[in-house]
């Protein structure tokens, strides 16, 4: 009995030995496996600066969102059936400032020049199309919360909020020539805007993309005494922005 006992022992012995071996080399793989993930990022440390400064380039899509007045017919002898709008394609830059509120909270501002046009479309009798073309060149002002998702090893993805206000350096208003522009945009308006994006974190900057949608609050429409600014009621600026930043 005391030779299996003695046997029993041994065995219990070698197998607790086998376990910790196995149970180390588990241990040893995973921190291993731990040390490449942390090694694999780009730029560990980037997310804890207080600041960061970038670069934003883009196109964008913008229009006019208009409400034609009630009764079209009341502008008789002029006659004009709809009025409508034209998507048309600009170019944004700006300056990236991103303030650290948090892991997952930032705060940014982004001064930004955008050049384009809006465009508006009347349908007349017989046939007749007038399109009316206002270039536009904004300076912006836009604040804006970013709330970060977690980061995996070296991308992360976001969601932006904000408002901003828009200075038109090309305005009309003051032209002298009124029949070259029947229908002028006032320079002054406020928008909300809302967006998502991706961070890209690359070994010595970031790259993101983002896609925001752009809703203006204020009338734009400025008083003119001709048919086709009186067929409109009041019109509100749209614009959907693509963007890359280099930060």
């Amino acid at each position: 009995m005391k030779v299996f006992r003695k046997i029993n022992h041994t065995r219990i012995f070698l197998l607790s030995c086998l376990l910790l071996i196995l149970v180390g080399e588990g241990t040893a793989q995973v921190r291993q496996r731990k040390q490449k993930r942390i090694s694999a990022e780009n730029m560990p440390k980037y997310d804890r600066r207080m600041f960061h400064f970038g670069i934003n380039l883009g196109m964008n899509l913008n229009w006019l969102a208009i409400r034609p007045i009630a009764d079209l017919r009341s502008l008789s002898p002029d006659t004009i059936y709809s009025v409508n709008y034209l998507i048309q394609p600009g170019f944004t830059m700006g300056i990236e400032t991103n303030l650290r509120l948090s892991n997952h909270f930032d705060l940014r501002f982004t001064p930004t020049l955008t050049l384009g046009s809006k465009s508006i479309v009347y349908q007349r009798p017989r046939g007749v199309v007038n399109q009316l073309d206002v270039e536009s060149t904004l300076l912006e002002f836009p604040l804006y919360i970013k709330f970060k998702s977690v980061r995996l090893t070296n991308w992360r993805a976001y969601v932006i909020g904000g408002g901003k206000y828009i200075y038109d350096l090309s305005n009309k208003i003051n032209a002298d020539d009124a029949s070259e522009y029947p229908v002028k945009l006032r320079p002054h308006d406020v928008t909300a805007e809302v967006g998502f994006g991706m961070d890209f974190y690359l070994p010595y900057f970031k790259f993101s993309t983002q896609v925001k949608a752009s809703f203006g609050f204020l009338d734009l429409k400025h008083p003119e005494n001709n048919v086709f600014n009186n067929a409109i009621d009041h019109m509100n600026s749209r614009s959907v922005f693509i963007q890359f930043l280099f930060e």
